[in-house]
Protein backbone atom coordinates (compact mmCIF):
# COMPACT_ATOMS: atom_id res chain seq x y z
CA UNK A 1 0.00 0.00 0.00
CA UNK A 2 1.21 3.51 -0.77
CA UNK A 3 1.60 5.70 2.27
CA UNK A 4 -0.74 8.64 2.71
CA UNK A 5 1.09 11.62 4.15
CA UNK A 6 0.08 12.80 7.62
CA UNK A 7 2.19 15.95 7.40
CA UNK A 8 0.33 19.06 8.42
CA UNK A 9 1.51 20.73 5.19
CA UNK A 10 2.61 18.76 2.15
CA UNK A 11 3.81 22.01 0.51
CA UNK A 12 6.51 22.22 3.19
CA UNK A 13 7.72 18.72 2.30
CA UNK A 14 9.61 16.68 4.88
CA UNK A 15 10.55 19.79 6.87
CA UNK A 16 7.24 21.23 8.08
CA UNK A 17 7.45 24.60 9.81
CA UNK A 18 4.92 26.98 11.34
CA UNK A 19 3.59 29.23 8.56
CA UNK A 20 3.27 32.32 10.72
CA UNK A 21 6.84 31.93 11.90
CA UNK A 22 8.05 31.60 8.31
CA UNK A 23 6.04 34.63 7.19
CA UNK A 24 7.46 36.80 9.98
CA UNK A 25 10.96 35.44 9.33
CA UNK A 26 10.72 36.25 5.62
CA UNK A 27 9.27 39.68 6.39
CA UNK A 28 12.18 40.47 8.71
CA UNK A 29 14.63 39.14 6.11
CA UNK A 30 13.21 41.49 3.49
CA UNK A 31 12.83 44.60 5.65
CA UNK A 32 15.49 44.44 8.35
CA UNK A 33 18.00 42.68 6.13
CA UNK A 34 19.61 45.98 5.10
CA UNK A 35 20.26 46.83 8.75
CA UNK A 36 21.82 43.42 9.18
CA UNK A 37 23.94 44.02 6.08
CA UNK A 38 25.43 47.14 7.66
CA UNK A 39 26.27 45.20 10.80
CA UNK A 40 27.74 42.41 8.64
CA UNK A 41 29.95 44.96 6.88
CA UNK A 42 31.25 46.14 10.26
CA UNK A 43 32.04 42.62 11.44
CA UNK A 44 34.08 42.08 8.26
CA UNK A 45 36.56 44.60 9.66
CA UNK A 46 39.12 43.07 11.99
CA UNK A 47 38.54 45.40 14.95
CA UNK A 48 34.77 45.05 14.87
CA UNK A 49 35.08 41.31 14.29
CA UNK A 50 37.05 40.95 17.52
CA UNK A 51 34.47 43.04 19.41
CA UNK A 52 31.61 40.91 18.04
CA UNK A 53 33.46 37.73 19.03
CA UNK A 54 34.04 39.05 22.57
CA UNK A 55 30.36 40.00 22.99
CA UNK A 56 29.27 36.61 21.65
CA UNK A 57 31.49 34.64 24.05
CA UNK A 58 30.44 36.85 26.98
CA UNK A 59 26.75 36.22 26.29
CA UNK A 60 27.29 32.46 26.06
CA UNK A 61 29.19 32.53 29.37
CA UNK A 62 26.34 34.42 31.06
CA UNK A 63 23.75 31.98 29.68
CA UNK A 64 25.87 29.09 30.96
CA UNK A 65 26.15 30.58 34.45
CA UNK A 66 22.38 31.15 34.51
CA UNK A 67 21.80 27.49 33.64
CA UNK A 68 20.13 28.33 30.34
CA UNK A 69 22.96 26.90 28.24
CA UNK A 70 24.73 23.56 28.51
CA UNK A 71 27.03 21.64 26.16
CA UNK A 72 26.78 18.14 24.71
CA UNK A 73 29.89 16.16 23.74
CA UNK A 74 28.13 13.22 22.02
CA UNK A 75 28.37 13.54 18.22
CA UNK A 76 25.47 11.12 17.75
CA UNK A 77 23.12 13.84 19.02
CA UNK A 78 24.01 16.27 16.22
CA UNK A 79 20.78 17.54 14.68
CA UNK A 80 21.76 17.07 11.02
CA UNK A 81 23.92 14.77 8.94
CA UNK A 82 25.84 17.88 7.90
CA UNK A 83 26.84 18.66 11.50
CA UNK A 84 27.52 15.02 12.27
CA UNK A 85 30.14 14.55 9.54
CA UNK A 86 31.74 17.87 10.58
CA UNK A 87 31.92 16.56 14.16
CA UNK A 88 33.31 13.17 13.15
CA UNK A 89 36.02 14.85 11.08
CA UNK A 90 36.82 17.13 14.03
CA UNK A 91 37.31 14.06 16.21
CA UNK A 92 39.62 12.55 13.60
CA UNK A 93 41.74 15.70 13.78
CA UNK A 94 41.63 15.79 17.61
CA UNK A 95 39.60 19.01 17.56
CA UNK A 96 37.34 19.34 20.60
CA UNK A 97 33.78 20.10 19.49
CA UNK A 98 30.54 20.44 21.48
CA UNK A 99 26.89 21.13 20.76
CA UNK A 100 24.82 23.82 22.46
CA UNK A 101 21.84 22.68 24.53
CA UNK A 102 19.37 25.45 25.40
CA UNK A 103 16.74 24.66 28.03
CA UNK A 104 17.61 20.97 27.54
CA UNK A 105 16.96 21.23 23.79
CA UNK A 106 19.79 20.36 21.40
CA UNK A 107 20.20 23.06 18.75
CA UNK A 108 22.18 23.46 15.52
CA UNK A 109 24.89 25.64 17.11
CA UNK A 110 28.28 24.35 18.17
CA UNK A 111 31.67 25.37 19.47
CA UNK A 112 35.14 24.04 18.74
CA UNK A 113 38.53 24.69 20.28
CA UNK A 114 41.01 25.42 17.50
CA UNK A 115 44.62 26.39 18.10
CA UNK A 116 43.80 27.12 21.74
CA UNK A 117 40.85 29.43 20.97
CA UNK A 118 37.12 28.74 21.22
CA UNK A 119 35.01 29.42 18.11
CA UNK A 120 31.21 29.30 17.92
CA UNK A 121 29.33 28.45 14.72
CA UNK A 122 26.11 27.20 13.16
CA UNK A 123 26.74 23.69 11.80
CA UNK A 124 29.62 24.64 9.48
CA UNK A 125 32.80 26.08 11.07
CA UNK A 126 33.86 28.96 8.82
CA UNK A 127 37.10 30.78 9.78
CA UNK A 128 36.01 34.33 10.74
CA UNK A 129 38.96 35.95 8.95
CA UNK A 130 37.89 34.70 5.50
CA UNK A 131 35.93 37.04 3.21
CA UNK A 132 32.23 36.36 3.73
CA UNK A 133 30.44 39.40 2.27
CA UNK A 134 28.37 37.19 -0.04
CA UNK A 135 26.54 35.63 2.88
CA UNK A 136 24.54 38.82 3.37
CA UNK A 137 22.80 38.55 -0.01
CA UNK A 138 23.21 35.14 -1.67
CA UNK A 139 20.08 33.65 -0.03
CA UNK A 140 18.01 36.31 -1.86
CA UNK A 141 17.11 34.47 -5.06
CA UNK A 142 16.29 37.63 -7.04
CA UNK A 143 19.58 39.39 -6.25
CA UNK A 144 21.39 36.14 -7.02
CA UNK A 145 19.74 35.85 -10.45
CA UNK A 146 20.56 39.47 -11.29
CA UNK A 147 24.23 39.08 -10.37
CA UNK A 148 24.57 35.74 -12.17
CA UNK A 149 23.02 37.01 -15.41
CA UNK A 150 25.08 40.22 -15.26
CA UNK A 151 28.22 38.08 -15.08
CA UNK A 152 27.08 35.78 -17.94
CA UNK A 153 26.52 32.81 -15.64
CA UNK A 154 23.37 30.88 -16.70
CA UNK A 155 20.28 31.63 -14.59
CA UNK A 156 16.57 31.67 -15.49
CA UNK A 157 14.79 34.92 -16.30
CA UNK A 158 12.87 35.97 -13.17
CA UNK A 159 10.43 38.59 -11.91
CA UNK A 160 9.99 39.70 -8.29
CA UNK A 161 6.37 40.02 -7.15
CA UNK A 162 4.46 40.93 -4.00
CA UNK A 163 0.88 41.40 -5.21
CA UNK A 164 -1.58 39.42 -7.30
CA UNK A 165 -1.60 42.23 -9.90
CA UNK A 166 2.18 41.99 -10.32
CA UNK A 167 1.90 38.22 -10.56
CA UNK A 168 -0.59 38.50 -13.43
CA UNK A 169 1.64 41.01 -15.23
CA UNK A 170 4.70 38.78 -14.85
CA UNK A 171 2.68 35.83 -16.13
CA UNK A 172 2.15 37.60 -19.47
CA UNK A 173 5.85 38.51 -19.76
CA UNK A 174 7.49 35.15 -19.01
CA UNK A 175 7.58 32.08 -21.22
CA UNK A 176 5.46 29.17 -20.01
CA UNK A 177 5.60 27.03 -17.99
CA UNK A 178 6.51 29.11 -14.94
CA UNK A 179 7.75 28.43 -11.41
CA UNK A 180 6.57 30.51 -8.44
CA UNK A 181 8.57 30.37 -5.21
CA UNK A 182 9.30 32.42 -2.06
CA UNK A 183 12.08 34.98 -2.54
CA UNK A 184 13.83 33.65 0.56
CA UNK A 185 14.03 30.16 2.00
CA UNK A 186 15.08 26.69 0.96
CA UNK A 187 13.95 23.07 0.58
CA UNK A 188 11.33 24.07 -1.99
CA UNK A 189 8.78 25.08 0.63
CA UNK A 190 5.54 26.35 -0.93
CA UNK A 191 7.09 26.32 -4.41
CA UNK A 192 4.87 25.52 -7.39
CA UNK A 193 6.27 24.34 -10.72
CA UNK A 194 4.85 23.77 -14.20
CA UNK A 195 2.38 26.68 -14.06
CA UNK A 196 0.60 27.14 -17.40
CA UNK A 197 -2.76 28.74 -16.61
CA UNK A 198 -4.03 31.74 -14.66
CA UNK A 199 -5.91 29.44 -12.29
CA UNK A 200 -2.72 27.50 -11.53
CA UNK A 201 -0.89 30.79 -11.01
CA UNK A 202 -3.54 31.99 -8.54
CA UNK A 203 -3.30 28.79 -6.52
CA UNK A 204 0.50 29.02 -6.52
CA UNK A 205 0.47 32.69 -5.49
CA UNK A 206 -1.74 32.20 -2.46
CA UNK A 207 0.11 29.03 -1.48
CA UNK A 208 3.39 30.96 -1.35
CA UNK A 209 1.68 33.93 0.32
CA UNK A 210 1.06 31.69 3.35
CA UNK A 211 4.76 31.94 4.26
CA UNK A 212 6.10 35.09 2.58
CA UNK A 213 5.10 38.58 1.38
CA UNK A 214 7.68 38.44 -1.44
CA UNK A 215 7.86 35.90 -4.22
CA UNK A 216 9.72 35.12 -7.40
CA UNK A 217 8.36 33.98 -10.75
CA UNK A 218 10.83 32.40 -13.15
CA UNK A 219 10.93 30.45 -16.36
CA UNK A 220 10.77 26.67 -16.01
CA UNK A 221 13.95 24.73 -16.79
CA UNK A 222 13.99 21.05 -17.74
CA UNK A 223 16.37 18.45 -16.35
CA UNK A 224 17.59 17.04 -13.06
CA UNK A 225 18.10 19.19 -9.98
CA UNK A 226 21.77 19.17 -9.02
CA UNK A 227 23.76 20.56 -6.11
CA UNK A 228 27.20 22.02 -6.86
CA UNK A 229 29.07 22.60 -3.61
CA UNK A 230 31.88 25.15 -3.86
CA UNK A 231 34.49 25.49 -1.11
CA UNK A 232 37.29 28.05 -1.38
CA UNK A 233 36.18 28.80 -4.98
CA UNK A 234 36.59 25.19 -6.11
CA UNK A 235 33.86 22.77 -7.18
CA UNK A 236 34.33 19.93 -4.68
CA UNK A 237 31.03 18.06 -4.97
CA UNK A 238 28.36 17.61 -7.65
CA UNK A 239 25.21 15.80 -6.59
CA UNK A 240 22.31 14.90 -8.90
CA UNK A 241 18.80 14.23 -7.63
CA UNK A 242 16.14 12.96 -10.00
CA UNK A 243 12.48 13.71 -9.43
CA UNK A 244 10.34 10.85 -8.09
CA UNK A 245 8.71 9.33 -11.15
CA UNK A 246 6.80 6.35 -12.53
CA UNK A 247 6.63 4.78 -16.00
CA UNK A 248 3.42 3.40 -17.46
CA UNK A 249 2.74 0.12 -19.24
CA UNK A 250 -0.90 0.44 -20.39
CA UNK A 251 -2.44 -1.44 -17.46
CA UNK A 252 -1.95 0.26 -14.08
CA UNK A 253 -3.11 3.55 -12.63
CA UNK A 254 -0.64 6.11 -11.33
CA UNK A 255 -1.65 5.15 -7.78
CA UNK A 256 -0.88 1.49 -8.51
CA UNK A 257 2.44 2.40 -10.13
CA UNK A 258 3.41 4.38 -7.02
CA UNK A 259 2.51 1.41 -4.80
CA UNK A 260 4.53 -0.90 -7.05
CA UNK A 261 7.56 1.41 -6.90
CA UNK A 262 7.31 1.72 -3.11
CA UNK A 263 7.21 -2.07 -2.73
CA UNK A 264 10.39 -2.53 -4.79
CA UNK A 265 12.40 0.51 -3.67
CA UNK A 266 15.94 0.20 -2.24
CA UNK A 267 16.11 0.17 1.56
CA UNK A 268 17.71 3.64 1.78
CA UNK A 269 15.00 5.20 -0.38
CA UNK A 270 11.89 6.57 1.35
CA UNK A 271 8.41 5.80 0.07
CA UNK A 272 6.71 8.17 -2.33
CA UNK A 273 3.94 9.81 -0.32
CA UNK A 274 0.56 10.48 -1.86
CA UNK A 275 -0.44 13.91 -0.57
CA UNK A 276 -2.02 17.17 -1.74
CA UNK A 277 1.29 18.35 -3.18
CA UNK A 278 1.64 15.24 -5.37
CA UNK A 279 -2.00 15.31 -6.48
CA UNK A 280 -1.73 18.99 -7.43
CA UNK A 281 1.56 18.39 -9.24
CA UNK A 282 0.30 15.59 -11.49
CA UNK A 283 -2.92 17.54 -12.13
CA UNK A 284 -0.82 20.33 -13.70
CA UNK A 285 0.65 17.64 -15.96
CA UNK A 286 -2.86 16.56 -16.98
CA UNK A 287 -3.16 13.44 -14.83
CA UNK A 288 -4.96 12.09 -11.76
CA UNK A 289 -4.18 9.16 -9.46
CA UNK A 290 -6.71 7.04 -11.38
CA UNK A 291 -5.10 7.82 -14.77
CA UNK A 292 -3.59 4.85 -16.63
CA UNK A 293 -0.24 5.78 -18.17
CA UNK A 294 0.45 4.58 -21.73
CA UNK A 295 3.29 2.13 -22.23
CA UNK A 296 6.71 3.78 -21.88
CA UNK A 297 5.36 7.16 -20.74
CA UNK A 298 7.23 8.50 -17.70
CA UNK A 299 5.95 11.33 -15.52
CA UNK A 300 7.42 13.17 -12.56
CA UNK A 301 5.39 13.07 -9.34
CA UNK A 302 6.79 16.06 -7.47
CA UNK A 303 9.05 19.08 -7.82
CA UNK A 304 10.88 17.99 -4.67
CA UNK A 305 13.87 15.68 -4.96
CA UNK A 306 16.08 13.48 -2.82
CA UNK A 307 15.98 10.15 -1.01
CA UNK A 308 13.38 11.45 1.48
CA UNK A 309 10.97 11.99 -1.43
CA UNK A 310 11.58 8.61 -3.03
CA UNK A 311 13.95 9.74 -5.80
CA UNK A 312 17.36 8.49 -6.83
CA UNK A 313 20.52 10.45 -6.05
CA UNK A 314 24.04 10.24 -7.41
CA UNK A 315 27.40 11.90 -6.69
CA UNK A 316 28.87 12.91 -10.07
CA UNK A 317 31.93 15.09 -9.41
CA UNK A 318 34.21 12.73 -11.33
CA UNK A 319 31.85 12.69 -14.33
CA UNK A 320 30.84 16.32 -14.92
CA UNK A 321 32.03 18.19 -17.99
CA UNK A 322 35.25 20.24 -17.44
CA UNK A 323 33.41 23.48 -18.24
CA UNK A 324 31.19 22.88 -15.21
CA UNK A 325 34.26 23.26 -12.98
CA UNK A 326 35.18 26.56 -14.65
CA UNK A 327 31.65 27.94 -14.35
CA UNK A 328 31.38 27.23 -10.63
CA UNK A 329 34.84 28.55 -9.94
CA UNK A 330 33.61 31.82 -11.45
CA UNK A 331 30.33 31.62 -9.51
CA UNK A 332 32.21 30.97 -6.27
CA UNK A 333 34.33 34.08 -6.75
CA UNK A 334 31.20 36.09 -7.56
CA UNK A 335 29.35 35.24 -4.33
CA UNK A 336 32.52 35.78 -2.27
CA UNK A 337 31.77 33.21 0.45
CA UNK A 338 33.97 30.29 1.59
CA UNK A 339 31.32 27.52 1.55
CA UNK A 340 28.20 27.61 -0.65
CA UNK A 341 25.86 25.19 -2.35
CA UNK A 342 24.47 26.11 -5.77
CA UNK A 343 21.27 24.43 -6.96
CA UNK A 344 20.95 24.11 -10.71
CA UNK A 345 18.78 22.38 -13.28
CA UNK A 346 20.52 20.76 -16.22
CA UNK A 347 19.64 17.91 -18.59
CA UNK A 348 23.05 16.20 -18.63
CA UNK A 349 26.00 17.52 -16.56
CA UNK A 350 28.41 15.20 -18.37
CA UNK A 351 27.87 17.08 -21.65
CA UNK A 352 29.03 20.54 -22.70
CA UNK A 353 26.82 23.01 -20.76
CA UNK A 354 27.10 25.51 -23.63
CA UNK A 355 24.96 23.17 -25.74
CA UNK A 356 22.17 22.99 -23.14
CA UNK A 357 19.50 25.34 -21.77
CA UNK A 358 20.24 25.26 -18.06
CA UNK A 359 20.67 27.58 -15.11
CA UNK A 360 21.48 28.12 -11.44
CA UNK A 361 18.23 28.46 -9.48
CA UNK A 362 19.44 28.98 -5.91
CA UNK A 363 22.48 29.44 -3.68
CA UNK A 364 22.58 28.14 -0.11
CA UNK A 365 24.72 29.75 2.58
CA UNK A 366 24.48 26.68 4.81
CA UNK A 367 24.61 23.77 2.33
CA UNK A 368 23.99 20.17 3.33
CA UNK A 369 27.46 18.88 2.51
CA UNK A 370 26.42 15.40 3.68
CA UNK A 371 24.40 14.98 0.46
CA UNK A 372 27.64 14.15 -1.33
CA UNK A 373 28.52 11.51 1.26
CA UNK A 374 25.18 9.68 1.40
CA UNK A 375 24.15 9.59 -2.28
CA UNK A 376 22.64 6.30 -3.43
CA UNK A 377 25.08 6.03 -6.34
CA UNK A 378 28.54 7.32 -7.18
CA UNK A 379 31.71 7.72 -5.13
CA UNK A 380 30.97 9.27 -1.69
CA UNK A 381 32.81 12.52 -0.88
CA UNK A 382 33.45 13.69 2.68
CA UNK A 383 33.39 17.47 2.31
CA UNK A 384 33.90 17.93 6.06
CA UNK A 385 37.61 17.57 5.24
CA UNK A 386 37.43 20.53 2.87
CA UNK A 387 35.66 22.67 5.47
CA UNK A 388 38.20 21.95 8.21
CA UNK A 389 41.04 22.50 5.73
CA UNK A 390 39.96 26.16 5.59
CA UNK A 391 41.44 26.56 9.06
CA UNK A 392 44.96 25.62 8.06
CA UNK A 393 47.34 26.04 5.14
CA UNK A 394 48.34 22.42 5.74
CA UNK A 395 45.69 20.43 3.91
CA UNK A 396 44.62 17.09 5.39
CA UNK A 397 44.14 14.27 2.87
Amino acid sequence: MSKISTNTCSACGTSVMNHRFLFVSNFIEGTMGKVGDKFFDLTERKGWREIASFVEKTLYTIFYLLGVLRYNSDAEKALTGRSKIIWKEAERRSISMEQMVVFKKHIEFYRAKINGKMFYFQSLPIPPWLHQSGYKWLDDKFILFEKLRKNTIPAPLAKKISTWRKAKNAFTELNKPIILKPQYGSRGRHTTTNINTMEELKNAFFLARQITPWMLMQEHLCGSICRATVIDNELVGFFKADFPKVTGHNSKTIRELIEERNDTRPERLSEILINDDLISFIKREGYALKSILPNGVTINLSAKTGRMYGSYTKEMLQEVHPKIHDIFKKAGKLVNAPVVGFDLIIEDPTKDPDTQHWGIIECNSLPFIDLHYFALEGTPINLAKNVWNLWSEQKVV
